[in-house]
Parts: structure tokens; C-alpha cells; sequence
């Protein structure tokens, strides 16, 4: 591997920890000022080009700052093509100590942008896989001027360079087969994208597909053992990506769920997934994946080769395509570091070929004690455990990750009847994708994680929990499940624990089916940490209908539930009211600090709610519970449904006419997650978090009317040209706070209308504070009625004197 020298500032270790004080050369004097001469190069360069020998970089961008890395004026960024070997000479002050930041690229490359500040932003969006043009070098020196210098500057590559070889016999297997490879893609999670060559830290990691392209021409040569003679394999893949390593940027970190993809002349595509869960990449590092790939069985060594430090080698996983039980079981029960195993068919597979490790448990552990991970490839098949009282399988070392993907799992008593008890997992660390279960599971693990995506379970039999999950500290994540029951949905139980220790479950774009009670049912008195998000409940058999419920024996324990965003506290069966419809809403006793729980539907709030602290919240999506704003109690337009009350809103849609004064009557209310459609007017203290307003036409958002202290934090306008009025009917003071929110205008006024309009009373003399922080304003116009405030965000409309208007922008007084 090349390094690309350019002599510039030499001295032997110009690094970011330091700074060197740079000489006088000639006995001249020159004043204040040095010159100092850049005498680039690139070290050992090459006419024959090889990857990843450094060859292709062509341009070149530097920039000088101070010593803390502050831009200095006249000293602007140099950006020029070159043909090494060059010269550049920058004048600078004596006494002085700068930071100076190099860039080197290829010019054909158009993937990188470097900032005036030398921030370079990589961009992934198209790439193709085996882009040798994608190399690039990077350094930033300190140093202190004292006289005329010449300076020797080192870049190195801030990438990882990752390749995918075969064997000569592998591929010439392959060839011999009518398998000719031709082109390879390549997916990597979690590049980083933003480079800061001032300090070399990295930022902004992204998930990464580099497309088919050409594979690399020539030969991959990796040297393997302590004697120093490289060994050959034949190019199948490589790729430049920039390590996301938070810390430093610099640093050895791991790969997950990498995809290589190679395609052949003539038949199906070839794709390597097996075996790299930790793939270690480093800045400026070779990471070198070798091995058997096209032919037989995966045989795969991972090592990394920089051009100056040791290679490491992680050992080739075990791993066999099975057809028949007695085989699968002697690979899940061998004592090797990695067991891969890949489905060639449907296996029924009496558990007792696993070897029972503690009589009586019914528990079966896999692996030896020497294992660290076991990968099930069910690859569309299914894999049927038969045993004569439960499937309960786990790792001999307990630190391990259990993985089981891509096909159907289930179990059968041994004379084939059907099995009613779980398919349990117990004791190690689980990763469970794209399975389907045609049974009930349960996780007994002590303390480890568990993590699904795209699982199906379906239970059918009878008043059972789909899943149930020990309580004992178990950190579970659970994305796109679908689960369909005939009894109930999740169970968090601590009924057979010893040390029972509060679970953690994180739940999000999923489907329940057909369940009885809540989705989620948390029975342990040690609690639960439980976040939903975007769960639909569909087809509920019996009432009540909550997302979560916290059984009445724990509910002291449930503190930290939270629901599309919102905190939720369910505390047993007869303290919370659930409506259904709005007739059962219009029918229920409303008491003081009731929770109300709402499905989906559309509801009046009633007079029973009247003077009550009362707090609503919807079961689903805010789009799902829609509350009308509508005249109950008559008069002034108002909505009398909560009149003199405290009212908390939690992910609902309340919507309105538009019409003037339309709104809930002398009404303290709280609005979270939430959705307002319509003008909404305001008669209380309003706080509103995280929420969502929408009109059209010639009307506002909000009118604050009768509240003299309102609060958004987080909100989005959606308008088509005016927002916010500010205007109190009253001689009082208000206080408006507006914080990390987004107007939008749509557009369609033909007034003039800033996003936060100050009126005035006529007869009234208010006060108003207004004070907006890190808010963004998309549209909208200056007012050109009254006092001209000259920005988008606010309007003066009726001229109102500074003495009773202040405002606030971002910590600056600006009236």
C-alpha cells in the first residue's frame, strides 16, 4: 500500500497532539512575515497502476487557520489540480502558531464536497462498488512559525478499504462450473459521512449500497501467517468506506449485516451474508474477507492488512447446508467459535439429539463453551422440534449470540400431536429475523438482549399469551412484528423468576391480531420500561382495549410506559375510564382526575368533563381518535365541554370549523403528540409539545384570545400564509414561548401576514412578552400594516409601542 508524501512541512512527527516551532533557514530578514514552501510529492509513485496504490489522486485543497482552528481572513482555501511532483509557498507571521489542513483526491471523483471550514461531506447516494477513484488522503498539521521553512507533510487515508477475495482454486472451480463472475455489489451499514479534517473526529453515519459494477481486475495479496509470504485470491469486491468511530475517528470498530453480492455471466447472483456480524474496519486499514465463496461450503477468513501494523484474523465460521436431523444436530451441539448451519429442506428434529444439559429442565444448550455465536438458516424451510414436553433451547456459553433467520420455526410432541407449550429461548443473547412462529415463544434470558425484526407469530391455541418474557432484566426490541392471536398478545410475568429484575421492551411498527386484553400486559412487580410506537390492534376480542395494561398487582412498579411518544400511566382495571364509541364516552362518569382512554373513532367531550382535571388519551395513532371542537353548552361559539377545566390531550386529533371564536371555554389545557385541524382558540394557560397545526385559507392556526401564558415546544404550522395571532382581549400581561417549532406557508394569501402576528386591543391596554428560540420560518411575508419588523417570524400589525411589546429572538432583544 502507497502513502501519497507531500513534502511540506518536515519535520519527522507533525501531528494534531503538537505543535513545532519551524526555524529561520536564511540569514535574510524578512519583517513580520515567513515564507513557507511546500515541495510536494507523492512518495514511491508508481507508472503502473495497482489498488489502492495512491496513483489516482490528482487534486489537492488545503487551507491554513489558527491554532484553533478559526478560519483566517486572506488565507483563503486553495483548490487546484496538480501533478505531483509541485510546489506551493504561503507567506504567514512570524510568532504565530496555525493549523493547516490537507485534502487529496482523485478529480474524477465527484462523491466528496470540502467546506470552506475543510469539512469534507462523502457522499453515498450511487455509488458503485470497485470505484478505485473513491481513494483519498487527508492530514492536518501544527506548527509555529518563527522564519523561512520548507515543511514534509504525510497524508493517509481516512478510509477502510475492504475487499472480498477468493481462492485460485475456488474460482477456478467456479470458471469450470460456467460460473464467471463479472460484477459485485456490495451493502454497508453505518458509514460514516462527514469528516472533520481539522481534528479527524467523523459524524452522520449512514447505511450504504455501493451498486453492481465491474469486479476489480487482478489479484488480491494478503500475507496471513508470521513468515511474511503473501498468499493470492482472485478480486471479487472492493470499496472505500469512512469508519464511523465516535470517539476519535480513528479507532478499530465493527461491522454489522454486511451484504456482498456477486453476479456471474450467466445464472443466479451469488450472496455472501454468513459469518459477518463483526467485521473490524479501521482508518487507513485494509479489511480483507478471503476465502471459499463461490463453491462448496463457506469457508471465510476476515483479516485486516494496513500497509505498517499486524494483520487480525478472525477464524472462518463453521458452516454446512443440512438436510437431515442427525447431522443438524452434531453442528449445533460442536464446540467451535462459529456455528453457521443453512436449511436444505423441512427437518424435523427430535430435541432430545441435543443432548438434555440439565435433567428435567427440558432446556437444551447448543454450542460448546468455546462458542460465541450460532446462525439457524432456516433459508425458507422449516424447522420442527419434536419433544414430549417443551422446546427450550439456549447457548453453553451464555455470553453467546443465537441467531435464527429466514424460514418457520414450530414444535410437535413426539407422537405429532400438536404441542401446547412454548417454544422457549433461554440464557444467551438473540437476534430473531424474518422467522415465522407457529407457536407461542417465551424468553427466559438473565439479563441479555434480544432483538427481532420482521417476525410473524401466530398462536392458536386457545387463552394463551403469543409471547410471554421472564422478567429478569431482559433488553428487548422488537421491529415489524405481526402476531396474531386467538388469545392474548405479550406477557411481561415474573410468576416463575427468583430474582425478578425490571425488563426493558421497545416495540414499533407492528400489527396485533385477534387479541384478548391489551397487547402488552406487564405482570411483574418489578416493573417495566416499555416504549410503543405505530402498533396497530386490530380485531380486539373483549374490552378493555389498551396498547399496554399494567396488572393491578404491579402498577406501583410501572412508571416508565410510553406510547407514540407520550408517557402513559395504566393502573389496574377499575380506575380508568376506556370509551369506544362516543356514545360510551357521552354516558361515562367523568370524576375529578380521571384518565380516559380513547380507540379509535370520532368523540364530543361532554359537559360531564366540566370543572374536572381530566386527562384523554388515544389508543393508536393521533390520525386514529378525533375529537370535534363543536358548540356543546351554547353560546359565544365557544365549546363549553370543559369549561373551568385542566385538560390534558395525548395523542389526538382535535379538530375545528374555523369559524371566529371556536374553541374550548375558559379551558387550562395540555396538548401532546397531538393533531389540530382548523383555527383553535384559546381561553387558558395551553402548553402545547410535539404538536401538529393545520388550516387553509384566510384563517390562523392559533388565536390566543383569552390565555395569557402559552407554550409550543417542538410544533409544526402548516398554513396557507398566517399562523399565530398573539392578541388578548383583556388588560393583562401574556407571555408567549415558542421553542424548536417550523412554520410553513402553503401559500394562496393575499395579505400580507409574518408567522406570529401582535395585535392590539382598541379598548385594552395588554402587555406582551414574546420570546422565540431555534425556530424556523419557511414563507410567509413581512407585514406591511404597522410597524415593519423586517423578518418573516413576526409582525407588528398594529403598531403597538415598545413599552407594552417585547420580544426575544434567540436570546437578542430585538423590541
Amino acid at each position: 500500500m502507497k502513502k501519497i508524501i507531500i513534502p511540506a512541512i518536515s519535520l519527522a512527527a507533525l501531528l494534531l497532539t503538537g505543535a513545532c516551532s519551524i526555524d529561520e533557514r536564511t540569514s535574510g530578514d524578512n519583517g513580520n512575515e515567513a515564507m513557507l514552501t511546500l515541495n510536494m510529492g507523492l512518495d514511491g509513485a508508481v507508472q503502473t497502476r495497482a489498488i489502492g496504490d495512491g496513483s489516482g489522486a490528482d487534486h489537492l485543497i488545503y487551507a491554513v487557520f489558527d491554532e484553533n482552528g478559526k478560519p483566517i481572513k486572506g488565507l483563503e482555501q486553495v483548490s487546484k489540480e496538480v501533478t505531483f511532483p509541485t510546489t506551493e509557498t504561503i507567506t504567514l507571521a512570524k510568532g504565530q502558531t496555525y493549523k493547516i489542513a490537507f485534502w487529496a483526491q482523485n478529480k474524477a471523483c465527484t462523491a466528496y464536497k470540502v467546506s470552506d471550514e475543510m469539512v469534507v461531506t462523502i457522499d453515498y447516494e450511487g455509488a458503485l462498488s470497485n470505484d478505485e477513484t473513491r481513494d483519498a488522503f487527508f492530514k492536518t498539521v501544527e506548527v509555529t512559525v518563527t522564519g523561512d521553512a520548507e515543511l514534509d507533510v504525510e497524508l493517509t487515508r481516512p478510509f477502510a478499504q475492504i475487499n472480498v477475495g477468493v481462492t485460485t482454486e475456488d474460482w477456478n472451480t467456479a470458471m469450470a462450473a460456467g460460473i464467471a463472475i463479472t460484477e459485485s455489489k456490495a451493502v454497508v451499514n453505518q458509514a460514516a459521512s462527514t469528516l472533520y479534517l481539522i481534528d479527524g473526529t467523523v459524524e452522520n453515519p449512514v447505511d450504504v449500497t455501493f451498486g453492481f459494477a465491474k469486479i476489480p481486475d487482478g489479484n488480491l495479496s494478503v500475507v496471513l501467517d508470521g513468515d511474511g509470504t503473501p498468499e493470492t485470491y482472485k478480486y471479487l469486491s472492493m470499496n472505500y468506506i469512512l469508519p464511523y468511530d465516535a470517539t476519535t475517528g480513528d479507532a478499530s470498530t465493527t461491522l454489522e449485516d454486511l451484504e456482498f453480492t456477486f453476479r456471474p455471466m450467466a445464472g443466479n447472483d451469488i450472496t455472501l451474508t454468513k459469518g459477518l456480524d463483526a467485521v473490524p474496519v479501521q482508518r487507513n486499514w485494509r479489511t480483507n474477507i478471503i476465502g471459499r465463496i463461490l463453491s462448496g461450503n463457506l469457508d471465510i477468513n476476515i483479516s485486516i492488512d494496513p500497509d505498517f501494523n499486524d494483520d487480525h484474523n478472525v477464524d472462518a465460521p463453521v458452516s454446512e447446508t443440512v438436510s437431515d436431523a442427525a447431522r443438524l444436530a452434531a453442528l449445533l451441539t460442536s464446540d467451535e467459535k462459529q456455528i453457521v448451519v443453512t436449511l436444505d429442506g423441512d427437518i424435523d428434529l427430535p430435541i432430545s439429539d441435543l443432548g438434555e444439559q440439565t435433567p428435567g429442565s427440558g432446556e437444551y444448550k447448543l454450542g460448546g463453551e468455546n462458542t460465541e455465536s450460532i446462525v439457524i438458516d432456516l433459508n425458507g424451510h422449516t424447522l420442527n422440534l419434536t419433544t414430549s414436553y417443551m422446546s427450550k433451547l439456549g447457548a453453553k456459553n451464555d455470553e453467546a449470540v443465537f441467531t435464527i433467520q429466514n424460514g418457520t420455526m414450530t414444535s410437535s410432541t413426539t407422537d405429532g400431536t400438536w404441542n401446547i407449550y412454548d417454544l422457549t429461548f433461554a440464557n444467551c443473547n438473540y437476534k430473531i429475523e424474518d422467522v415465522v412462529f407457529e407457536k407461542s415463544i417465551a424468553f427466559t434470558n438473565d439479563n441479555r438482549t434480544v432483538t427481532m425484526n420482521g417476525v410473524t407469530i401466530n398462536e392458536q391455541n386457545g387463552d394463551y399469551y403469543a409471547m410471554w418474557i421472564s422478567a429478569v432484566g431482559q433488553n428487548i426490541t422488537i421491529d415489524d412484528l405481526t402476531l396474531t392471536s386467538t388469545g392474548r398478545g405479550i406477557k411481561i410475568d415474573e410468576e416463575y423468576v427468583n430474582n425478578p429484575a425490571k425488563v426493558t421492551l421497545n416495540i414499533s411498527n407492528s400489527k396485533f391480531t385477534t387479541v384478548y386484553k391489551a397487547a402488552i400486559m406487564v405482570d411483574s412487580k418489578e416493573g417495566a420500561e416499555i416504549n410503543v410506537t405505530n402498533v396497530d390492534i386490530a380485531n380486539v376480542a373483549a374490552d378493555p382495549v389498551f396498547t399496554v395494561w399494567i396488572d393491578e398487582d404491579a402498577k406501583d412498579f410501572a412508571d416508565n410506559v410510553i406510547v407514540n411518544g407520550a408517557k402513559v400511566r395504566i393502573e389496574g382495571n377499575n380506575e380508568q375510564i376506556v370509551a369506544t364509541s362516543n356514545e360510551e364516552l357521552a354516558a361515562a362518569a367523568i370524576a375529578d382526575n380521571a384518565t380516559i382512554y380513547l380507540t379509535k373513532g370520532e368523540y364530543v367531550i361532554p359537559a360531564a368533563a366540566k370543572g374536572k382535571t381530566v386527562t384523554f388519551i388515544g389508543i393508536g395513532n393521533p390520525e386514529d381518535v378525533e375529537v370535534a371542537v363543536t358548540n356543546v353548552g351554547g353560546g359565544e361559539n365557544c365549546d363549553y365541554g370543559l369549561d373551568g377545566s385542566n385538560a390534558t390531550f395525548e395523542g389526538i386529533t382535535i379538530t375545528t370549523n374555523s369559524s371566529t371564536y371556536i374553541g374550548y371555554a375558559r379551558c387550562n389545557g395540555t396538548y401532546k403528540n397531538c393533531i389540530i385541524n382548523g383555527t383553535y382558540t384559546l381561553y387558558g394557560e395551553s402548553i402545547f409539545d410535539n404538536c401538529e397545526f393545520n388550516v387553509s385559507g384566510d384563517v390562523y392556526n392559533i388565536w390566543t384570545w383569552g390565555a395569557k401564558e402559552i407554550k409550543f415546544t417542538g410544533c409544526t404550522f402548516n398554513s396557507d400564509g398566517k399562523a399565530l395571532l398573539l392578541y388578548q382581549e383583556d388588560d393583562a400581561t401574556v407571555n408567549l414561548t415558542v421553542t424548536d417549532c417550523i412554520f410553513n406557508d402553503n401559500g394562496g394569501l393575499d395579505s400580507k401576514k409574518a408567522a406570529i402576528e401582535i395585535g392590539d386591543s382598541p379598548n385594552k391596554q395588554a402587555i406582551y412578552n414574546v420570546t422565540v428560540s431555534n425556530t424556523k420560518v419557511n414563507g410567509y411575508e413581512i407585514n406591511d400594516e404597522g410597524i415593519s419588523t423586517g423578518t418573516t417570524l413576526w409582525g407588528n400589525k398594529n403598531s403597538m409601542p415598545n413599552d407594552r411589546l417585547n420580544v426575544t429572538i434567540n436570546g437578542d432583544v430585538v423590541y
